[in-house]
């Protein structure tokens, strides 16, 4: 009996030991394929990284050091300290490019939600031929800045533009959309809201098909018709995407007026459409005056970063809400 429960134990024993030792095996295997999944994903994102930093780090560093300093792009750059950032609150300027970029972001991202919210609802339906109609929302994406410009100079021509020409229909003659101090900014806006359009249907129509159909069914038991439903159930059940569009809108209008001002109207007239990061242009390339086009920029980074700041304050504010 007693050597029976020796051989028994000695059993117990070795299968333990082969337990652990399989164990400890399982663990190191896991653990070397940890360590090459990391090496794998280290490799895959690296260049992505190294184009960030070369990009955006470097140039944002340099641009900091730059404002610091006094330089005409081909003499040696001269120290002055925070002169450059004290010439901001006193250069006008300044303070009507930064209204204007104001101006364009509160013109453009409600109109942007409103009209990409709406159009998401329509595109999310099934029907026949929806197909072709998703591709029409989605052809602003394929036109670039340039493009754009170009397109929308056409359509706003005084003369000869298919606008001024459909309004003569009705009896009301254009104005000069471009050229006019009242109209040049909208004008502008309207170009800016279509070229966002399509990024805010793709989020929106994410966030749509994320809603369970079992809401909307027992809203339909409930009686409740379809603008009852759109504005008690689909809209508050987006609003964290709401908020993330606003946002993302809100800083790409802060910048995004650069390229069709530049080329359309060259900040004119009368200065109603040179945003911040347009007059940082002008003072750098036209003025040669590095070091204060460096400050600007910067002053529109934190005006960005305060943007996006805010809108992380209301997203935990709603989600504690919640």
């Amino acid at each position: 009996m007693v050597e029976n429960d020796a051989v028994t134990t000695l059993i117990t024993e070795r299968a333990a030991v082969r337990r652990n030792s399989e164990g400890s095996r399982t663990a190191r295997r896991r653990t070397r394929g940890t360590r090459g999944d990391t090496w794998v994903a280290t490799l895959l994102i690296s260049p992505a990284i190294l184009a960030f930093t070369v990009f955006a780090i470097v140039p944002i560093l340099g641009g900091l050091a730059l404002s610091f300093f006094e330089w005409d792009l081909f003499g040696t750059p001269v120290f002055v300290g925070m002169d450059n950032f004290a010439r901001l609150v006193t250069d006008a300027r300044m303070w009507q490019s930064l209204g204007v970029t104001a101006s364009f972001v509160v013109l453009g991202v409600a109109p942007t939600i409103l009209l990409g919210f709406l159009l998401a609802v329509v595109v999310n339906v099934r029907m026949p031929g929806i197909g072709g109609w998703r591709v029409l929302y989605f052809a602003p994406m394929l036109a670039s800045a340039a493009v754009s410009a170009v397109l929308w100079a056409s359509i706003y021509n005084g003369r000869s533009g298919v606008l001024n020409q459909l309004l003569a229909l009705f009896g009301v003659m254009g104005p000069n959309w471009l050229s006019d101090p009242f109209w040049a900014q909208p004008a502008l806006v309207i170009i800016m809201i279509w070229s966002a359009l399509p990024l805010v249907i793709i989020l929106y129509m994410a966030a749509l098909q994320r809603i369970p159909e079992d809401i909307y069914s027992a809203a339909a038991l409930d009686g409740a018709g379809k603008w009852r439903t759109l504005w008690s159930i689909t809209w508050p059940s987006v609003r964290s995407a709401t908020v993330l569009i606003a946002i993302l809108q809100a800083v790409g209008f802060v910048g995004g007026a650069f390229e069709l001002a530049l080329i359309m109207t060259d900040g004119g007239p009368l200065g109603r459409t040179e945003s911040l990061a347009l007059y940082a242009y002008k003072v750098a390339f036209g003025q040669l005056e590095m070091g204060y086009s460096s400050a600007l920029s910067l002053f529109q980074l934190v005006a960005i970063a305060v943007l996006v700041l805010l809108g992380r304050l209301v997203t935990r504010l709603m989600r504690s809400a919640e």
